[in-house]
């Protein structure tokens, strides 16, 4: 069976992905640069308004068209696919939290950003020995150098998200594009 597009979904993650694109630009022009996990920002006020299959493609593309459009992150050393793997699951899992758990913004957030964070580390251990990195060292440097960025994500996110549901809502978008289908007990086929 064909599943329904749901174009409302599309453009919600067409429009956060271009945001995803342009934030981190914006943060390297005043130098606030990676630190601050600009392209997280957009992503994870997406990932809460988006079904589980556009967070999880917002995740994974936004990093990669980036790498192509602005040359960050880079191509090489591999950082756009560890990105592109860690922003998958990153808004994978606040779709899920918030959708099928219906967790507070600021839990689903604080568990997608430590999952986040441990798929990093695992990835330096897959990766950094290829490019005679010190595993630890690395590591640590990025864990540490995100604290401004999930300090940050933790001060905007449970703001941004409600306001952005009241202004889609106001505008007869659907943030979860099954979320009308499952009140009115339809299925799109």
């Amino acid at each position: 069976m064909h599943e329904r597009i749901n174009l409302n979904n599309m453009l919600l993650s067409a429009i956060f992905s271009a945001l995803g694109i342009l934030v981190p630009v914006l943060f390297h022009l005043v130098g606030l640069g990676s630190m601050f996990l600009p392209m997280y920002l957009p992503l994870a006020v997406g990932a809460y308004l988006l079904s589980g299959r556009n967070a999880l493609m917002l995740g994974v593309f936004t990093p990669l068209m980036s790498a192509f459009i602005t040359g960050m992150p880079p191509i090489y050393p591999p950082v756009a696919f560890m990105m592109s793997i860690q922003l998958g699951t990153f808004c994978l899992l606040i779709s899920f939290f918030q959708h099928q758990l219906k967790l507070p913004v600021l839990v689903t957030l604080l568990i997608a950003m430590a999952v986040d964070r441990a798929i990093l580390v695992a990835a330096y251990y897959l990766i950094a020995p290829l490019f005679s990195i010190n595993v630890g060292i690395a590591s640590a440097y990025d864990i540490i150098k995100s604290f401004p960025g999930i300090i940050l994500m933790c001060l905007i996110v449970p703001v941004a998200v409600p306001r952005f549901i009241r202004l889609i809502d106001r505008n007869s978008l659907r943030p979860y594009e099954h979320k009308n289908e499952k009140e009115n007990g339809t299925h799109g086929s």
